[in-house]
């Protein structure tokens, strides 16, 4: 118990340096690209604290696993600088009692990156995105051009179009409701000229019902129409301002048709596989930094191990990564992609923890 305290309290500390170090180099990058807007004619030293507090969790988050392999890399080195890995092995610690005494440690590490990654992550883009608007000139995004472009979002089995959204989500222009059946084809056009939220419904309004038959269209006017299937106010307030980061159960939801969502099927289900693994991702980076441990005290040795340990870390980010782009576009069956990486590198990180109790 005394061991892993002091393991524990030794990886903890590098662990939080490295991940402030980095965090606080990409925070000055991301200000230093946004200055221009940030001290603007209207802004203030307020818009730079703002900035860095909710951008603060989103670098913590893309950075965390990297610190926990660099942090424990320097841990490892730590030990075997100071023989204290020569004394362990002498004792009868193999790498595999090592990697057991740091078990607790991996498990509130992974408590900590499940909730960056599923709760706390998600929810500062969120404020961000929306903070940003308001700072944000009109116009100023090359790309927007000035003007405010048609949202597609799906509504239960409704594809619908929107052309604005009020602030506050409750006021909607030029509505069009594409309605499908079963097999996928479409039954009904409904246009609006607008939609209000009031009192727990959506009301359209000017609408126009078109019927899509085998016999033709046939179209009929109303002036106002129930639409008890449209999204809350909250989430066009999301969909307004989408988001690459959302929660698990929002995505879980969205794929259920309970919530509208803006971006394909294979983005929400690879954020919710990328939630399942996050817990197991802290223990296979402590796991690929062991090599570092190994290393002795010989400069040569020492600098070998360590550089195994960083590029195996650093080749399974890497790949993550790619396989985690092919998941968002598709290409690949989430459910693969997310879990091939950790398969593949927990694989090659017990193998060498193998070779090393040998």
């Amino acid at each position: 118990m005394t061991l892993t305290r002091y393991l524990s309290r030794l990886f903890v500390v590098r662990i939080l340096a490295v991940l402030v170090a980095m965090s606080a180099l990409i925070e000055l990058v991301e200000m230093l690209d946004a200055m221009r807007r940030l001290l603007g004619p209207e802004a203030h030293f307020a818009n730079v604290l703002t900035f860095s507090l909710l951008r603060l969790p989103l670098a913590m988050e893309q950075l965390f696993l990297l610190a926990i392999l660099v942090g424990a890399v320097l841990a490892f080195r730590s030990l075997a600088m100071n023989s204290e890995m020569a004394i362990l092995r002498s004792a009868g610690l193999s790498p595999y009692r090592l990697l057991r005494s740091l078990l607790p440690l991996a498990l509130v590490l992974a408590a900590l990156n499940y909730v960056m990654v599923d709760r706390i992550a998600p929810a500062a883009e969120r404020a961000f995105a929306q903070w940003w608007a308001t700072v944000s000139p009109d116009g100023d995004d090359d790309e927007d051009d000035g003007k405010q472009r048609t949202l597609w979002l799906r509504a239960g089995g409704d594809i619908v179009s929107v052309a604005s959204i009020s602030d506050d989500g409750r006021r909607l222009g030029a509505v069009v409701i594409y309605r499908r059946a079963a097999s996928g084809q479409l039954t009904q056009r409904i246009a609006a000229d607008s939609a209000a939220y009031a009192s727990g419904r959506w009301t359209l309004a000017g609408v126009t019902i078109t019927d899509l038959g085998e016999d033709g269209a046939a179209a009929e006017h109303q002036d106002a129409l129930p639409w008890p299937e449209g999204p809350s106010p909250g989430n066009l307030k999301d969909v307004a301002h989408p988001t690459e980061r959302i929660s698990s159960s929002k995505s879980a939801e969205i794929l259920e048709g309970d919530r509208s969502g803006v971006a394909p099927t294979a983005h929400y289900r690879t954020i919710i596989h990328k939630s399942w693994r996050a817990p197991l991702l802290p223990l296979l980076m402590i796991l690929l930094a062991m090599p570092a441990a190994a290393g002795g005290r010989r400069i040569g040795g020492m600098a070998k191990s360590m550089t195994l340990s960083l590029l195996t870390g650093l080749a399974y980010l890497i790949l993550d990564g790619f396989l985690s782009s092919m998941s968002e576009s598709g290409a690949m069956p989430p459910a693969l992609a997310i879990w091939a990486a950790p398969a593949i590198f927990a694989a090659l990180g017990g193998a060498i923890l193998l070779y090393a109790e040998e």
